[in-house]
């Protein structure tokens, strides 16, 4: 099978102590396994709340504890610090584990800003859905819809739990964003047991079957086939739905599936969705 190269070398992983985290960075060594990729683990040292710890009124109230302390701007500076040894021992001995070749760095700054600056020369960036977050009921953490509004090329969002397995879907309307989302869709697929299921996004069944076409195309390179849903471009809000019936595998989406597309509407979409997501700009 003479299936073209796959355009992901360099996986960068957005990394903190949190749960959704660290499932995120051991599929993001999978995937970086599975497709011979290099992986960087970036933990950032939150500006934010350092300014915040300097300030004499704030308090904090510890997991386990309802009893306010004063905290302590040198105490949480080490706190980070350790939190960061201990994120690069847990990179280090999956990536090895995997035999994956990896790197680590530590940034200090506004994290959304810091994630987006190196991200720049990732060709995925992988990141949890929800965050360090233990209340509220927001589908979707407030750094992770800054990145799926403003980041550019491939992005990963991971549920903590959640397995890159198969099937693997693709939402398609032959736009420049969809062929390209083929491709990646193509090569996480391609596994003995892999399969591809393709959301067809078109106005009417004509429209699909040429876009059918186009897909199964691209497929005899690697020697699959795929199984098509039709997806009318107006019932795009029933896409949540129509995924989880058909299983828990990574959903690949070509920002700008929908005609009047802004970052909000994809961070909707985004926290709708309980599988992985990854978005191609």
């Amino acid at each position: 099978m003479a299936a073209e190269q796959t355009p992901i070398r360099r996986i960068m992983v957005a990394l903190d102590a949190s749960a959704t985290s660290i499932s995120a960075l051991r599929n993001a060594v999978e995937l970086a396994a599975r497709l011979k990729a290099e992986l960087i683990g970036l933990y950032v040292e939150d500006t934010n709340l350092l300014r915040l710890a300097q300030l004499p009124f704030v308090r904090e109230v510890r997991t386990f504890s309802e009893t306010l302390h004063p905290l302590d701007a040198l105490d949480l500076e080490r706190q980070l610090r350790v939190e960061a040894a201990r994120v690069r021992q847990v990179l280090e001995r999956i990536c090895d584990e995997r035999h994956v070749r990896c790197r680590f760095q530590v940034f200090r700054g506004a994290v959304g800003a810091e994630l987006l600056a190196a991200a720049a020369d990732a060709d995925l960036m992988v990141l949890g859905k929800i965050g360090r977050s233990y209340f509220g009921t927001k589908r979707i953490g407030s750094i992770t819809r800054m990145i799926v509004s403003r980041r550019t090329g491939m992005t990963l969002i991971m549920q903590s739990g959640a397995l890159l397995t198969v099937p693997v879907m693709l939402l398609y309307d032959g736009s420049e964003q969809a062929r390209k989302a083929l491709s990646v869709a193509s090569h996480l697929a391609w596994s003995p047991e892999g399969r591809l299921t393709v959301f067809v996004v078109a106005d009417n069944r004509k429209g699909a079957g040429r876009l059918e076409m186009e897909v199964m195309q691209h497929l005899q390179d690697y020697g699959g086939g795929a199984d098509f849903r039709l997806l009318v471009r107006d019932a795009l809000a029933d896409i949540a739905r129509r995924i989880l019936a058909e299983g828990g595998g990574p959903v690949v989406i070509p920002c700008g599936v929908h005609a009047d597309d802004d970052g909000e509407r994809l961070c909707t979409l985004v926290g709708e969705i309980a599988n992985p997501v990854l978005l191609v700009r």
